[in-house]
């Protein structure tokens, strides 16, 4: 028999394609099949066999292209326009009534005036996916925020996201939501492991958090993982959409997965009622949950409730009751801090606890051991707030036996022996000795954190025998490093030092505010080192600064401008920025976003309602505009909040555009008019 001529295959090629995407749909997204498996792999099989032959046909969505031949070499960078924002949360129903009503003062209203929209919070992994002209282009994790990691190739496998979205697609669609792993699909997988006599996975989001960041796809392919989409980002080209679930019900037609069952609430207490819902059947639930998320359903309210730093004021998580467990305190260490603190840790007999063995809890300090009466050998009640941190609630004193001994805190640091000091103002003790090799060790995986310099493969263990050898005492020791010295380090082979030294190597360039919140200066976190990154732009600007110039930033308070001022104006702090700076370290601006205001320039005058002046002036530089100083010919927009002053009158003047914070608003949107 004679092949098919090339119109026969490219018209074949195009059905199988059509019809494969409809069926994953069915399968993957609404979980009703049409076909059985046999039958969906033989139409696979023979697009296959058509692209095999004629290797012109294959398209980038075609599902025979999910997974890439070759393991990648490492993940590149994803910039988030805007940015991938967590969400504050809520720990009991007093803090979730706070938040509500925070949301009518700042709308000046009696009540809402539109639904709330509940949803389950599943506890995966934050993900991007980015659709252009309806074909998926990038998946991207969370990171920082502001930018993730491309993990387009992993993202590809997952069977629930289509390559292709179904029906009037928009040009461009950016889709954040969840990766999870069902329960049933993560116990199979435990259970396979278990039976090859390898490692079992703690709970199901550590499992998809590793699958997700595989370097080889085909191993990310073999692993159960799923995708709910929870919130659009920019859209361009989309149909108009007044509410968050207007939204959701969009995405489920262009053949995404939502977070339902989501339900629309007009009151609080409708709110509540479907928290304890789910709270009540949470183990019965297919996905792990930890909470739910309560939204403003109506997106013009959003709009003028506005952004904070890191998460919205229109949404927020209220999480699931902390899951409780007992066990005993076997013994009390004490850890040093990166800077000095002497911090109390319970060393636990091992309990499980919501999917995590829990083997050490912080007692905080020496007060806290105190209020709660806890000696060493005491049984205790453990918590994990948040279903995260693991605390100590309480004693069970009933089941003292007599052997339990108190703990009394050391008088000299356990990692130098220097004496201790208790600052005026503090509760805590503190190791003042700055070379103390626990300091070190600590400000070293500080400064190499996923939220500073971001270097992966410099893990606890291998940062301790750098410092214990003296072959690394100060973070710029890092970059002097070589392959001679990695590798004859304990479990350190080749391929593991050149991927640290690569590692490195990338992390010279990471943005200002990163490089800043690694040195680690006390009270500069991430939120302060992002605002003061933006109005000095460069180190070498920062290195001038003074106290005045850094409390004048919106958000950062005198102690913060006194601590870094301070930090970098001592002679270790000069000593350590220009050993960094020597051996290549150059923090990068941050880089613009989509060059939508590129060429526009702004300057804000009075006090706006929905943003701080620091968030307003952010976005601007994220969409490519420029800021100025004063008012003059070159200025395109001065936005206006209350009490605006005298600048008001000069743009007026010069016939310069002046906007309100809901124009102001509706520009970052949609961009100036052609």
């Amino acid at each position: 028999m004679s092949e098919p001529d090339a119109n026969t295959d490219a018209r074949r090629a195009a059905e199988l394609r059509r019809a494969i995407a409809h069926h994953d749909w069915r399968y993957h997204v609404l979980d009703r099949p049409e076909i059985a498996d046999v039958e969906y792999d033989r139409l696979l099989r023979e697009l296959q066999a058509i692209e095999a032959r004629r290797p012109e046909l294959v398209t980038p969505d075609s599902p025979t292209q999910r997974v890439s031949g070759q393991p990648s070499e490492g993940f590149a960078t994803v910039a988030h326009d805007p940015p991938l924002l967590s969400l504050d949360n809520s720990f009991d129903e007093k803090e979730l009534r706070e938040w509500h009503a925070r949301l009518l003062s700042h709308l000046g209203v009696e009540t809402l005036p539109g639904d709330l929209v509940v949803e389950p919070k599943f506890d995966g992994l934050s993900c991007k996916l980015l659709f252009e002209n309806g074909r998926l282009v990038v998946g991207a994790t969370r990171g920082s925020g502001s930018e993730g990691e491309d993990v387009t190739a992993n993202v590809r496998t997952i069977r629930s996201i289509p390559l292709a979205l179904r029906g009037d697609v928009p040009r461009r669609l950016d889709v954040r939501g969840e990766v999870v792993i069902r329960r049933d699909h993560f116990e199979k997988f435990n259970a396979e492991l278990l039976a090859r006599g390898e490692e079992t996975y703690a709970n199901p989001r550590n499992l998809a958090a590793g699958t997700l960041r595989q370097l080889d796809a085909r191993i990310t392919k073999a692993r159960p993982l799923e995708f709910y989409a929870y919130a659009l980002g920019r859209v361009e080209g989309g149909p108009p959409l007044a509410s968050h679930s207007q939204s959701l019900e969009w995405l489920e037609g262009l053949g995404l997965k939502t977070p339902r069952p989501f339900s629309r609430k007009g009151d609080l207490e409708a709110v509540l009622a479907r928290y304890r819902e789910l709270e009540a059947g949470r183990d019965a639930f297919p996905i792990e949950l930890d909470g739910v998320v309560v939204k403003v359903d109506d997106l013009a309210l959003q709009a003028r409730l506005g952004f904070r730093s890191k998460s919205p004021r229109w949404a927020q998580a209220f999480k699931f009751a902390a899951r409780q467990a007992t066990t005993r305190i076997a013994e009390i260490t004490i850890q040093v801090g990166r800077n000095g603190t002497l911090t109390p840790v319970a060393r636990l007999e091992p309990v499980a606890l919501a999917g995590v063995t829990i083997t050490n809890a912080t007692l905080h300090n020496q007060d806290e051991i105190a209020r709660l009466g806890v000696k060493i050998g005491d049984t205790v009640l453990i918590q994990r707030a948040g279903d995260v941190i693991p605390k100590v609630v309480q004693v069970i004193e009933s089941k003292r036996t007599g052997a339990e001994r108190d703990f009394t805190f050391p008088s000299a640091c356990p990692a130098c022996g220097t004496p201790v000091v208790k600052e005026a103002d503090l509760v805590a003790l503190r190791c003042p000795n700055e070379r103390c090799p626990a300091r070190v060790k600590r400000r070293i995986e500080h400064f190499v954190s996923r939220a500073a310099m971001d270097v992966e493969g410099l893990g606890e263990k291998l940062i301790g025998q750098l410092v214990d050898g003296g072959i690394v005492k100060s973070p710029a020791d890092l970059y002097g490093l070589t392959r001679e010295v990695l590798v004859d380090l304990e479990r350190m082979g080749e391929k593991s030092a050149a991927n640290v030294l690569a590692n490195l190597e990338a992390s010279k360039t990471r943005p200002l505010a990163s490089f800043l919140f690694a040195l680690g200066v006390p009270e500069i976190g991430e939120a302060a080192a992002e605002a003061i990154a933006q109005p000095f732009g460069t180190l070498e600007a920062l290195r001038e600064a003074t106290v005045e110039t850094v409390r004048s930033i919106h958000g950062i308070g005198p102690r913060a401008a006194e601590s870094l001022v301070g930090f970098l104006q001592s002679d270790a702090g000069r000593a350590l920025l220009d050993e960094l700076a020597r051996r290549g370290v150059a923090p990068r601006r941050v880089e613009r976003g989509s060059g939508r205001l590129e060429g526009k320039t702004f300057l804000f005058t009075g006090t706006l309602g929905k943003l701080t002046r620091a968030e307003a002036e952010a976005r601007v530089k994220a969409q490519g505009g420029s800021l100025l100083s004063g008012v003059s010919a070159r200025l395109s927009y001065l936005v206006v909040g209350e009490k605006p002053g005298s600048k008001l009158k000069k743009a007026q003047e010069l016939e310069v555009a002046v906007l309100d914070e809901t124009q102001f608003l509706e520009l970052l949107e949609t961009g100036p008019a052609p």
